[in-house]
Formats: structure tokens, sequence, C-alpha cells
């Protein structure tokens, strides 16, 4: 299955930045600690929203079972 992206996909560090509601910090440590998914063109990094929103699931999914565990 071939995935079409288009230019509204493709987010920038401050787009993603605005949409997640974070700093930049917090970007970098979630880029290194917590996998979220990136690709870096030169100096600058680029983010598929399809791929940041998959991530957000998977992360919730993650976190809620590390709650149920006893």
């Amino acid at each position: 299955m071939e995935h079409t992206i288009n230019n509204k996909e493709i987010l920038t560090e401050q787009e993603l930045q605005e949409l997640l509601g974070v700093s930049r910090t917090t970007l970098w440590k979630l880029r290194k600690n917590e996998n979220l998914p990136f690709t870096k063109i030169g100096r600058e990094y680029r983010y598929l929203k399809s791929e940041i929103i998959e991530w957000l699931k998977e992360s919730r999914f993650k976190q809620t079972q590390t709650h149920l565990q006893f």
C-alpha cells in the first residue's frame, strides 16, 4: 500500500510544538527518549502528521498499560 504525502501533512518543528503545546526542549526530549518519529533534512527536523498521531495513540496505550500493572 502506497501512502501519498501532501504538504499539509509535513510539519516543521515549530508547527509540531504548537500542535502539541510543548517547548522546543520538550520536543527534543521526546525525540531522544520517547521515540518520537521524525526525519532530518539538513539541519531541520520534519514530522509526518500521520506518524505523530499514531505515535500519540501508541504512547497513550503504553501509559495506560503501565498504570494498570501491579
